[in-house]
C-alpha cells in the first residue's frame, strides 16, 4: 500500500515542520506525496482510501486540519470514512486530538497520533530555505516528531512510535539550556495523544537511504495588506 503524506509550505512553520519530513521521512516513502500545492482536499481524496498510513504536516483546530492556505483535508462532518478506515494517522498539527482524532477513530481510524492543544517550537528565519538545517532551533521539538514516525515505518507499533516521540522530548529536555525551548518541549510532550488501537502497525518501508541530494523550496511569498 501506499503512502499519503501531506506537507503545507506557504508559511514560516509549515515550511519548517514540512521540511524535517522531506528531510528525514520523504526519502523512505513511495508516493503519494501531497507537497505545497498539491496538500489540498482532492488529491489527498484520491489518494488516501489507497494508503496504509497518513502523515500531515499542516495548521489545524479542535475539528479540523488543513492543508496548503489553510485549505480543509480532514473536518468533523465532511470526510468519507472510507478515507481513514483501518489506516495509522499522525497529524503534525495543532489541536486536532481534541476532536477530530476521536472522530476519526470513531469513523475506523485503526490508531491516531495528534496533539491536544497547540504544537510550539521555536525556528530560524534565516533557514527558511533550507528548514531541515535548522539544529539549532527547530530540530529540538521536531526530531523527537520524526523519530517516532520512523519508527512506525519501521514496523513498531502506534504506541511504541509515540513514546519514542515522548522519550525524544525529554531527552532534549534534559539536554537544553534554554529555558524557552525547553518549555516548548515539556508543552508538546505533555500534549501529545495517541488515539484508538495502541498496538496497530503499518507495512515496514525501506531505511533512510543515503547520501541525497534535496533542492530548496522556493521563497515564501506573503501577501502584502495595505
Amino acid at each position: 500500500m501506499p503512502t499519503t503524506i501531506l506537507m503545507s509550505d506557504f508559511d514560516l512553520p509549515t515550511r519548517s515542520a514540512s521540511g524535517y519530513l522531506l528531510r528525514w521521512i520523504v526519502p523512505r516513502l513511495e508516493p503519494v506525496h501531497l507537497f505545497a500545492a498539491l496538500a489540498r482536499r482532492q488529491p489527498f481524496v484520491l489518494s488516501a482510501p489507497q494508503s496504509d498510513i497518513i502523515i500531515g504536516s499542516g495548521h489545524g483546530d479542535v475539528d479540523v486540519f488543513t492543508g496548503q492556505d489553510e485549505a480543509a483535508i480532514l473536518e468533523v462532518g465532511k470526510y468519507d470514512p472510507k478515507e481513514v478506515r483501518g489506516k495509522v494517522i499522525k497529524l503534525l498539527s495543532c489541536q486536532t486530538g481534541v476532536e477530530l482524532g476521536p472522530d476519526l477513530v470513531k469513523n475506523g481510524c485503526a490508531a491516531f497520533m495528534g496533539y491536544v492543544d497547540d504544537y510550539v517550537w521555536i525556528m530560524d528565519s534565516d533557514l527558511a530555505t533550507r528548514p531541515w538545517a535548522d539544529n539549532e532551533f527547530a530540530a529540538k521539538c521536531l526530531m523527537p516528531v520524526v523519530e517516532g514516525i520512523n519508527a512506525l515505518l519501521d514496523g513498531k507499533t502506534a504506541r511504541e512510535a509515540l513514546d519514542i516521540e515522548l522519550d525524544g522530548y525529554s531527552r532534549n529536555d534534559e539536554m537544553e539550556e534554554d529555558e524557552l525551548i525547553k518549555s516548548c518541549l515539556k508543552f508538546n510532550q505533555r500534549n501529545a495523544v495517541l488515539l484508538g488501537d495502541e498496538s496497530a502497525k503499518v507495512r515496514v518501508r525501506p531505511p533512510l537511504l543515503l547520501p541525497f541530494r534535496l533542492f530548496p523550496p522556493p521563497p515564501i511569498v506573503l501577501p502584502i495588506r495595505l
